[in-house]
């Protein structure tokens, strides 16, 4: 984790070093949550973090920059509504001086440094800032510290219209490897079939929502899979089932019980048997790859 958000703390560092404004108490009624904060549902745990900081205290103080007659929150908008959830009369700020671009994108890097969003809060954070600093895929990832492909990926998300995040949600497809299949899905016009799958198990998994999509884009491929299922050779079936009821340890290691009778007027050894086992389950694993 530490790695994956090491750019990420850098860029969060250089504003933490150049924050400009003491830290002092600033009544409740004064300070107001900014429109521009990316997470969506903003009451998330909110209670377990009141608790936390009724018992703790408030460990880090929330950063505000003074907007007129009100302090407008730049981070820490969920300690804010724990505190005032507490009903706690004044919270502890530290006071900055920031233009508009700054005050998003610092919020938007102590969001996601700090406080896990849900894929599709991340995939239009990352769509506004890209936006509102006119970057290119290849300098957002440089800024936030993950890569091209991540950002390009995830930014498919946010090309969901309201109902079709809706529908997923309805769904309940909460994964975010998941949601950009389906965003590709309901590009190619198979966003509601992709669902429909979803929601009767045949679609679980990343890789069935790739085999979904290559099937949808060339439908040859389809009938080409079915026919070569049905002319697979019957020992590779056999053990093609073996392996489905056998026990996957990690995404790395398989545990396989085979029971084999009749060897006795056969001249096979175990080192035979066992060489043309790994050859028929490597052809296997080939051909569902």
């Amino acid at each position: 984790m530490a790695s994956k958000n090491k750019k990420l703390s850098a860029v969060a560092g250089i504003f933490e070093q150049t924050l400009d404004g003491g830290i002092r108490k600033i009544p409740i009624d004064q300070i107001v949550p900014s429109e521009d904060q990316p997470r969506l549902n903003k009451n998330i745990n909110i209670e377990n973090l009141a608790a936390s900081i009724k018992q703790e205290g408030l460990l880090q103080p929330i950063v505000v920059t003074k907007d007129e007659n009100k302090y407008v929150i730049i981070a820490g908008e969920r300690r804010y509504r724990a505190i005032k959830l507490l009903k706690y009369n004044e919270i502890e700020c530290r006071v900055i001086k920031r233009i508009p671009k700054d005050k998003y994108k610092l919020a938007v890097i102590e969001n996601l440094q700090r406080e896990n969003l849900a894929p599709i809060e991340e995939a239009f954070a990352y769509k506004k800032l890209k936006n509102y600093f006119n970057y290119t895929d290849s300098q957002l990832s440089e800024i936030v510290g993950k890569s091209r492909n991540y950002i390009t990926e995830i930014l498919s998300i946010s090309e969901l219209s309201e109902q079709w995040q809706k529908l997923a949600t309805e769904a309940n497809i909460n994964s975010r490897n998941l949601l950009i299949q389906f965003a590709q899905a309901v590009k190619i016009g198979e966003g509601n079939t992709f669902i429909n799958n979803y929601i009767k198990g045949s679609i679980s998994t990343v890789k069935d929502a790739k085999v979904f999509l290559k099937t949808k884009k060339n439908p040859s491929l389809s009938t080409a899979s079915s026919s070569a299922q049905e002319q697979k050779n019957p020992v590779s079936k056999k053990i093609e089932n073996i392996l489905l009821n056998s026990e996957w340890i990690d995404e790395n290691k398989i545990f396989i019980h085979i029971e084999i009778g009749n060897l006795k007027n056969n001249n096979f050894t175990l080192e035979t048997v066992e060489k043309k086992l790994l050859k028929s389950i490597e052809q296997i694993f080939s051909e569902l790859n």
